[in-house]
């Protein structure tokens, strides 16, 4: 049999257009047929055959460089992915990144560098602690996870709606996050803290006690994403092209200001209807034109303590009347760039 498929591999592409090989033991060998595409691996080697292991002879053991056997079997035993262990409960959006300005003065980043081009870009936003299956209106930090996908890469930038958090040191977020999930005995309280475990870890952690005033407050419970602030986790160095660095924070600001639920409505909500807060915004908006160009940053920064760089629409009610002209997502105007420093010359190594 070994021989069966090995003759099998080694024949033309005119041989195995003939459909149906038999080998030893008169087991089949499909192949494909005139204009059907030849099955590969992952890697894309094509595969002779997707019906049989390779084995010793017509009645011995398989053999272990059965690559595409291997193969086969890796791709089964994952196709179950876990959830995330946090944000795991996120809605997505495409759009486009609209640079209005050039930033050449503060960087040689491409997508900075021409007025007008726009650069593909798909956001997740996402509550923290509880499973996929959370409700969405719990007392919870957001994220924000964006990508744009420019002509040098990807570019991955991430943020919460929150600009502070609970810990300083990153050793200790494991057992935060174990302290902020539903208690392991009875699976609640879901996608919240309010139970002993979270508790008992803050009441030991001092830092976290400005995060505690922000995470009690209505920013964790947003009326919708188009309400909702954000503040990039990491501080970023741009570089121009006279190798001059300069440090900046993205924050993100909605056009239509903040709004929250409060924390009656939030509870009514939860309980035996889940509202979803994303149905204010995503509903029925289009992939082309779901942020309606205002995704992700205006880009005129100035050197000042914040750069406030888009001018900001009123809102007039607080679910804005839409019209035919307007995506459901067009409330965003995300806007970037707190100076925490001036440019100063940095000469890199080549």
């Amino acid at each position: 049999m070994a021989q069966s498929r090995q003759r099998s591999e080694t024949q033309p592409a005119s041989s195995r257009d003939q459909n149906v090989e038999r080998g030893n033991g008169g087991e089949s060998h499909q192949t494909a047929e005139g204009e059907t595409p030849v099955l590969t691996t992952a890697l894309g080697t094509p595969v002779s055959d997707d019906q049989n292991t390779l084995k010793i002879g017509e009645r011995g053991p398989s053999l272990i460089e059965d690559f595409h056997f291997r193969d086969k079997i890796f791709h089964f035993d994952h196709e179950r992915i876990p959830e995330r262990v946090v944000h795991a409960r996120g809605y997505g959006a495409h759009g486009y990144f609209e640079t209005y300005e050039s930033l050449a003065k503060y960087t040689r980043a491409d997508i900075f560098q021409r007025a007008g081009e726009k650069t593909p870009v798909f956001v997740r936003f996402s509550t923290v602690a509880g499973n996929k299956g959370s409700f969405d209106l719990a007392r919870d930090v957001r994220g924000f996870a964006v990508k744009l996908y420019t002509k040098e890469g990807n570019w991955d930038l991430v943020g919460n709606n929150i600009p502070v958090f609970f810990i300083q040191d990153a050793i200790k977020f494991p057992d935060l996050i174990h302290a902020a999930k539903q208690e392991p005995d009875r699976d609640f309280p879901q996608a919240q803290t309010a139970h002993d475990n979270f508790w008992d870890f803050i009441s030991l952690m001092p830092e976290s006690m400005h995060m505690i005033m922000w995470i009690m407050s209505d920013r964790a419970i947003p009326r919708s994403f188009r309400f909702m602030q954000g503040f990039g986790v990491h501080t970023f160095r741009f570089v121009n092209a006279d190798d001059e660095s300069t440090f900046v924070k993205f924050i993100w600001k909605p056009k239509l200001g903040m709004q929250s639920v409060v924390w009656n409505e939030a509870s009514k909500s939860m309980a035996p209807i889940r509202i979803s807060i994303a149905a204010t915004c995503g509903r029925r908006s289009s992939p082309a034109t779901s942020l309606n160009g205002n995704l992700p940053y205006s880009s005129s920064i100035r050197t000042l303590r914040t750069a406030s760089i888009s001018t900001s629409s009123t809102p007039q009610r607080l679910f804005p009347k839409r019209s035919s002209s307007r995506s459901p997502w067009g409330d965003w105007s995300w806007i970037a760039c707190r100076i925490i420093s001036s440019p100063r010359p940095n000469r890199l190594r080549s």
